[in-house]
């Protein structure tokens, strides 16, 4: 028997009920209610349509059995008559005849053969009682006339669970009647979860529309009310599901979750004006229904949430294992919305949309144009506050959009940041100079080095928008201008510096490495029974400052910390960096580097000379190059590194090769992963394990090809040196002296990093640029693990400019100016007059007009009284946020109430130390270092770093709060303003 039977109901006029096919549970209910008394005839006639697919035979209580026949009319019902009178059956038997045929067509002659002389009609609810095994029925149910028919006409294909004993309810039967009804093939609904998004689901299986379409309209009516109810899905979801099943009874069901990006788009909070017109297009698919905005609104709004959902999923990680990610693929709706409202004329409305792809390609337009208005006009000039403020903007506008949130555009987004961050440096003042060539190699370290690395990320390219590849090509070709400019000034000072074989005594060189980073750690101590970690020093065979940068964020992310491994000269901790020999290739520079001594030697002679250095203290050294890192199959190293690495006594080198090869090939590559190096996870792993203090370090850097031009010279030794036979050209420097490790202490190279000598491929080395000449240092040691003596820890090492959060100041210096020796006699205090304070009100407001940033302090407070010599001296006016909001704190009751709670007394001084230290490194630093900026002892950084929580987490709140396993204090400014009610900018609140 078919459930789907749509039997066309009778012509006008006929005054005659169509009757429906009879289920076997309701032919045993109209038979179980009658009682037959001896002599009555026990043939029952029962109005049902005279078709029949169940069983022939039926049993019912009291051991009888009833037999089924159909009849279409008298005559049929008088030959099933006769056919049962020569059948030879029980007198317990009954025979049950379905027919059409109505009682007054029959005659009195033939109903008087059946039981009580008439046809019984099926009762339909009691029906549905036997089929649920209930006592009884809401009477909200019994109110829906055109489910009692539904439920028997479902009972074909469904096994309705029993519910002996109980009332059965309206929700639970129409939950499963529809749960029975839409589920499709590749769909199946679960009745205990029939709300919007499960529905919004059920809407993308194939045949959903089919399934809708099969139902008689009570029934397909009847559903969607009861699946819209209000009282059982609230409010929103009503609204949203009563256009959805608009869409459904339009035909246009298969477009419902595409139509919801749609009446998003167009009656969401950020729908432009004038879009009056395609909101009538949209209406027109939900075949003239009549549903209000808020409706609209509504269906747009859940939408967008369930899609937002599938984006999610879709987002997760997948195993490998998983060729196929579950459920609707949210991009293809996404893009089927944008067909439908581009077929409606509201271009406008999708380009403002959070979620379409529409409004995504406009937002990049729109940072692609911001940044184009940020690229200076030239090298000596800087971007204008106002158009950083604006791309700010537009980036944040376009991080807010679903879309950009997705690995699929993780790389452009982070292109678009890095871009975002070359802008910032591109504000700072433009260097021209620079005092020595050890001072330049240290900026390139702090500074310089994380412009390459950001410009590597832009040099990629990206094709996500039509200009977004000319914007970055612009910014590529103004930093690349000023870094020209940074290479040249570099070449003059080294080449100067390199004749007279001066260099500053603290300045670190390749040749004197081991004896000043290498040597500390491990001269001290003779065995490990002293405490003192094994070393591994990783030699990144070409590694830039960019590449060192990028690695050591992410061992920061694996918990290891940082350290400043030079213990010998005065000055602020910090990563380091020194000078490679001259020239800039691998020979000389890491043979110097294990030598101890600049010299160029072969692998055989670097391990001998490393190994004999005298500090290792007759401890085991061992050195292992490229082929020593490949392991037989199943091992990821070398069985002589693995042992080495295992033994706690041995100190252990390594030379890595991956970034030094890959230079030779095609296509640059400008910023790696650590397991993209070989070898360099397994080596991490294994430093881990044992303890090991982590030194990485390289013999040289590289410039990557970003479109070159070939000198052709007939002395080239690289491509980028050469002996210098004929006299230097354009993007060339003679270098000559000691420190020039070739024929005759002399060579021609070149600094012009657009320029090469060899042929094309995606990077070199060999030149005086300051990414070749520049060599990173780092220093790590695994949590927990013992600290080599005299290494010091250092906190985040992004400069200044890298920070995208609101607060940083892209034209603040990323290095602090350099120590002046301490006087031995204290300045005079002069007190300042009016004139010098209506002097720094004016420089106050004109820089505030000039960056467009607030003033630090309104006008009208600064008295232009002049003092008297009896008065102290004002405090001078705040010149920085962090100042700003020291001094609110100093201002602060509740600081003063904090500090007075203190079991031991703590000077508001020291806090307001540590506060400044964490703001100026945008609120994270490890605790020692807190603990050194405020004035404390190392040994005492535990102790003290609680003391900081006691005062600043005022009423519990989290304001600084501890993290990396307990080695760093991180400050939450926003949330240190509100809870000591201080103002925006960081006055106290009256």
């Amino acid at each position: 028997m078919s459930t789907n039977s749509t039997t066309p109901p009778p012509g006008p006029g006929t005054g005659r009920s169509r009757p429906r096919p009879a289920h076997p549970a309701a032919v045993v209910q109209v038979l179980e209610a009658r009682s037959f008394t001896e002599g009555e005839p026990r043939i029952v006639l029962i109005r049902a349509e005279p078709h029949w697919n169940g069983p022939r035979r039926l049993s019912l209580g009291g051991g009888r059995t009833a037999h089924i026949a159909t009849a279409v009319s008298p005559l049929a019902v008088l030959d099933t008559l006769a056919a049962w009178d020569r059948t030879d059956t029980g007198d317990r038997d009954v025979l049950a005849v379905l027919t059409d045929v109505e009682e007054a067509d029959l005659g009195p002659g033939l109903l008087a053969r059946v039981y009580r002389n008439r046809v019984y009609p099926i009762e339909s609810w009691a029906v549905v009682r036997r089929l649920f095994g209930a006592v009884d029925l809401d009477p909200r149910l019994t109110a829906e006339s055109w489910a009692a028919e539904a439920l028997i006409d479902a009972a074909g294909q469904e096994r309705w669970p029993k519910t002996p004993g109980t009332v059965l309810s309206r929700d639970t039967a129409l939950s499963r009647l529809a749960a029975g009804r839409l589920s499709t093939a590749a769909h199946r609904l679960d009745p205990d979860r029939l709300d919007l998004h499960a529905l919004m689901a059920w809407s993308l299986a194939p045949g959903a529309v089919e399934r809708v379409a099969s139902l008689r309209d009570q029934e397909r009516r009847g559903l969607a009310s009861w699946l819209a109810d209000p009282d059982r899905v609230g409010l929103r979801s009503h609204q949203a599901l009563t256009a959805l099943f608009a869409l459904f009874e339009a035909g246009n069901g298969a477009d419902a979750v595409p139509m919801g990006l749609v009446c998003a788009a167009l009656w969401g909070e950020k729908a432009p004006a004038g879009v009056d017109r395609a909101r009538g297009r949209a209406e027109l698919k939900f075949g003239g229904r009549r549903l209000d905005d808020d409706s609209f609104a509504a269906f747009g709004t859940e939408t967008e949430n369930y899609v937002r959902i599938l984006l999610t999923a879709r987002s997760a990680d997948v195993t490998e294992d998983e060729a196929v990610l579950p459920g609707p693929d949210p991009r293809a709706l996404m893009a089927r919305a944008d067909v439908l409202i581009r077929d409606m004329g509201a271009e406008d409305a999708a380009a403002a949309s959070d979620l379409l792809e529409t409004g995504q390609q406009a937002r990049y337009g729109a940072v692609a144009r911001a940044l184009t208005a940020c690229v200076p006009s030239s090298p000596g000039k800087v971007p204008a506050e106002r158009r950083i403020r604006d791309l700010k903007h537009a980036v944040e506008h376009l991080a807010g959009h679903e879309l950009s949130r997705l690995a699929s555009h993780r790389a452009t987004m982070t292109r678009i940041r890095m871009a975002q961050r070359l802008v910032h440096w591109l504000a700072q003042p433009p260097v021209t100079a620079f005092t020595t060539a050890a001072e330049a190699v240290q900026q390139h370290i702090t500074t310089y080095g994380w412009v390459d690395l950001a410009h590597g990320w832009i040099t990629d390219g990206d094709h996500t928008h039509p200009e977004l590849p000319g914007a970055l090509a612009a910014l590529s070709t103004a930093v690349r201008a000023r870094r020209h400019a940074l290479d040249e000034a570099f070449a003059a000072r080294l080449t100067e510096e390199t004749r007279s074989g001066a260099a500053p005594h603290d300045a670190l060189v390749v040749e004197d490495f081991a004896r000043r980073v290498l040597a500390p750690v491990v001269k001290p101590a003779r065995s490990t029974s002293t405490g003192r970690p094994p070393l591994l020093l990783v030699v990144l065979d070409g590694a830039s400052a960019a590449v060192a940068a990028a690695l050591a964020e992410q061992l920061r992310t694996r918990s290891w910390a940082e350290y400043d491994p030079v213990a010998d000269t005065v000055g602020d901790r910090r990563r380091r960096g020194m000078l490679a020999a001259l020239p800039t290739i691998t020979r000389a520079s890491r043979g110097s580097l294990f030598a101890g001594e600049l010299t160029e030697i072969d692998q055989q002679e670097e391990r001998r000379r490393f190994a004999a250095h005298r500090f290792w203290g007759g401890a085991k050294v061992q050195l292992f190059h490229k082929a020593d890192l490949r392991g037989d199959a199943g091992h990821a190293l070398g069985s002589e590194l693995a042992e080495a690495l295992a033994d706690p006594d041995t100190h252990v080198a390594v030379v890595v090769n991956t970034i030094d090869d890959r230079l030779g090939e095609d296509r640059a590559v400008s910023h790696w992963q650590l397991n993209e190096l070989l070898g360099m996870e397994q080596l991490l792993a294994q430093a881990r394990t044992t303890g090991r203090a982590l030194v990485i370090t390289a013999d040289h850097g590289h410039v990557i090809d970003h479109g070159t031009d070939k000198e052709n010279v007939p002395d080239a030794l690289s491509a980028r040196h050469r002996r210098g036979t004929t006299p230097a050209g354009r993007g060339e420097t003679v270098l000559a002296g000691r420190r020039v490790v070739a024929e005759g202490q002399r060579i021609t190279a070149l600094w012009d990093t657009g320029l090469r000598y060899g042929n094309r491929q995606a990077g070199y080395h060999g030149g005086v640029a300051l990414a070749e000449a520049a060599i990173p240092v780092l220093a790590f040691v695994p949590y927990g693990a013992p600290v080599p003596k005299g290494w010091r820890e250092l906190g985040p090492q992004r400069p200044s400019w890298w920070s995208l959060k609101d607060g940083a100041a892209p034209g603040t210096p990323a290095l602090s100016p350099a120590p002046q020796a301490p006087s031995t006699t204290p300045p005079a205090r002069r007190v300042p007059s009016a004139a010098d304070l209506r002097k720094k009100a004016e420089e106050q407001k004109t820089a505030e007009q000039e960056t467009g940033q607030g003033a630090l302090m309104p006008f009208d407070e600064i008295s232009t009284t002049e003092p008297t010599g009896a008065v102290a001296p004002p405090r001078p006016v705040p010149v920085s946020a962090a100042e700003q909001l020291i001094e609110a704190l100093r201002a602060s009751d509740i600081m003063s109430a904090q500090l007075g709670a203190l079991p031991r007394p703590e000077e508001f001084d020291t806090v307001a130390k540590a506060v400044q230290a964490l703001v100026d490194a945008h609120g994270i630093l490890p605790i020692t270092v807190v603990a050194e900026r405020a004035g404390k002892r190392a040994t005492r950084a535990a102790g003290f770093a609680a003391t900081l929580q006691r005062v600043l987490n005022y009423d519990q709140a989290e304001i600084l709060t501890l993290t990396d396993n307990g080695r760093s204090l991180r400050l939450d400014v926003p949330l240190l303003r509100r809870q000591f009610r201080l103002d925006a900018t960081g006055g106290a609140q009256t």
